[in-house]
């Protein structure tokens, strides 16, 4: 089954989703402060909406404002135009890698943050049985591949089990944006938001493989209650241990 395909979808709302990133970008400019003068990370700042107007139009469309997943498509354009930049000023893949996780870590940061001022925690939002029934719903509605490059998965239960519940990802809408960018070898780090999001938003979170390290899914785990640890460097995670 193959839904409507609205291929301008994302050129329609350019300019709000480009204030969007404009807004997320002061975190990837105290980043790159650290290694440049302010020249030159202006300089690189602008280069980087560049590559987001580039990149933009080639996001797939996945069912737009329907689906939740749509802003982490959008989210993934704007990392992969900051990746793409330095890539091109010449920093190195680990730099680059370094990089992507600690922008997203103060992009979760930033969130909890404004979460907290209103009394609310990410964790509170994601553990309500509401929520859940809504993931398992949307995971068996996904399983129809309605759209192609969307997110399809499963949600797992984690009654009996050491988990809260979790979700098994067949495949995976950022990765399949970064294989149409010839971008895959940067997956892997990107990947690692997830452990941003959950050591910023106060809940246990596990994974054992990726399909961005080229397994055959994403293994998600959520704990109430739990902790992450923080996810750099990424050699002691199991998923980016060599599969024997």
């Amino acid at each position: 089954m193959s839904g409507k395909i609205k291929a301008d979808f994302y050129i329609r709302r350019k300019s709000k989703l480009l204030a969007l990133f404009q807004e997320d970008l002061k975190a990837a400019k105290q980043l790159l402060l650290e290694k440049f003068n302010e020249e030159k990370a202006n300089s690189l700042l602008a280069d980087i909406v560049k590559e987001y107007e580039n990149i933009l139009p080639e996001a797939q469309y996945i069912g737009g404002n329907k689906n939740p997943f749509t802003q982490f498509l959008t989210g993934a354009v704007g990392t992969f135009s900051i990746i793409r930049t330095l890539e091109k000023e010449g920093l190195s893949y680990r730099e680059i890698g370094e990089f992507a996780f600690r922008y997203s870590e103060k992009l979760n940061e930033k969130r909890e943050e404004n979460l907290n001022k209103v009394g609310q925690s990410h964790a509170n939002q994601i553990f309500t049985l509401d929520y859940m029934q809504f993931m398992k719903d949307f995971g068996k509605k996904s399983q129809e591949r309605m759209f192609p490059g969307d997110w399809v998965l499963e949600f797992i239960d984690g009654k009996g089990k050491p988990f809260t519940y979790g979700f098994n990802f067949a495949q995976c809408g950022s990765n399949e944006l970064a294989k149409k960018l010839g971008m895959e070898k940067y997956m892997p780090f990107i990947c690692l938001a997830d452990f941003a999001e959950a050591t910023a938003g106060g809940f246990g979170f596990t994974r054992t493989q990726t399909l961005g390290n080229g397994a055959p899914m994403c293994d998600h785990r959520y704990i109430q209650g739990g902790s992450t640890p923080r996810a750099w460097p990424p050699e002691t995670l199991q998923e980016f241990k060599p599969k024997k």
